[in-house]
């Protein structure tokens, strides 16, 4: 399968490592001097250092370059997804579009494959998420994944063509509660690392997790998810990962909070986005839209944009009113 990548972060490297086992493969690099560096060293200079990136990856700068592509992987982050889309628009209009994108734009609270028909149109689109850190995933470490699809076929297609003998992927047929799922998980892992931060212990942890998983439940459900999703690889399987991961930049951004880093200065410190830093403005949107209660996620909007100190936090959420579990 001839396959596209746009984005050359550190996912959409290590996908193109792994894709290139089987495909044929092609990697759209915004900057010019970044495709240089790249076609020179065969690594990126930002990402996932020490990393080679094949011989047979086609690296390239010219949109054009993507019309001949069977499918397109979009790996940007959500805050430059509309833009970078829109470099690509009369190109790939035509091709099933997959977004690797785990967040949800702020102004406009459109999950990602909103985004890709606005700004694309186009016909099939879908989504790839899971748990899955990068640096793993490009050393070929086992992982299983999964991909939902608009059309069932087509899923089938890709996820023949992808899968390998240590990258497994399920197909599944629910878009938007993998899309909820990955964008929420970011918001509870800055949770985690705070109570790792403040050193509150393994049982305030796994007590958070679970309750965690409840708001996106309650929220996905609400916003059209399946059940199942939040209980399969890229629900509870991400939201394990990233909450208690040392690649997790969302658990560390919660971890640096509780030791009083400011939330703006850890994001201006490193070129990779924790997207749970612009998710919770998000999460916070959608919960009043829907009415549904979250108290997790916006203890940690508090947290982040109003300064709110983590210790209160915490003790607002362990002195709310007793009520049963389910």
């Amino acid at each position: 399968m001839r396959i596209g990548l746009i984005g050359a972060g550190s996912w959409g490297i290590a996908l193109a490592v792994v894709f290139s086992d089987r495909n044929n493969v092609r990697l759209w690099v915004r900057k010019v001097e970044t495709l240089e560096y790249i076609l020179k060293h065969r690594e990126s200079p930002d990402y996932l250092k020490g990393v080679r990136i094949p011989d047979s990856v086609n690296v390239t700068n010219s949109c054009e370059d993507m019309s001949d592509r069977d499918v397109i992987f979009v790996v940007v982050p959500s805050k430059y997804l509309r833009q970078t889309l829109r470099l690509f628009k009369g190109v790939i209009d035509d091709k099933p579009i997959i977004s690797c994108t785990k967040g949800i734009e702020v102004e406009s609270v459109s999950f990602p494959t909103d985004i890709i028909k606005e700004e694309i149109g186009s016909r099939v689109v879908g989504v790839l998420s899971g748990p899955s850190f990068a640096e793993e995933v490009a050393r070929k470490l086992p992982c299983a994944i999964t991909l939902s699809t608009s059309d069932d076929r087509v899923t089938s297609t890709i996820q023949s063509s992808i899968s390998t003998s240590y990258f497994r992927v399920y197909g599944w047929n629910d878009i938007r509660g993998m899309e909820i799922a990955g964008s929420y998980k970011n918001v509870i892992a800055i949770s985690a690392g705070i109570i790792d931060g403040l050193e509150l212990g393994y049982n305030a942890k796994a007590s958070l997790i679970t309750r965690g998983l409840s708001e996106i439940v309650r929220l996905g459900v609400r916003l059209g998810g399946k059940l199942e999703t939040f209980y399969g690889l890229a629900g509870i399987g991400d939201l394990i990962l990233t909450c208690t991961g040392r690649y997790s930049r969302n658990r560390q951004l919660g971890e640096m909070i509780a030791k009083g880093v400011k939330p703006e200065d850890f994001i201006s410190s490193s070129k990779m986005i924790p997207e749970g830093y612009y998710n919770v403005v998000s999460i916070k949107k959608l919960s009043e839209k829907q009415g549904v209660e979250l108290p997790i996620a916006n203890e940690v909007y508090e947290i982040i944009y109003n300064n709110k100190n983590p210790l209160n936090s915490l003790r607002d959420l362990m002195s709310r009113q007793l009520k049963l579990e389910f």
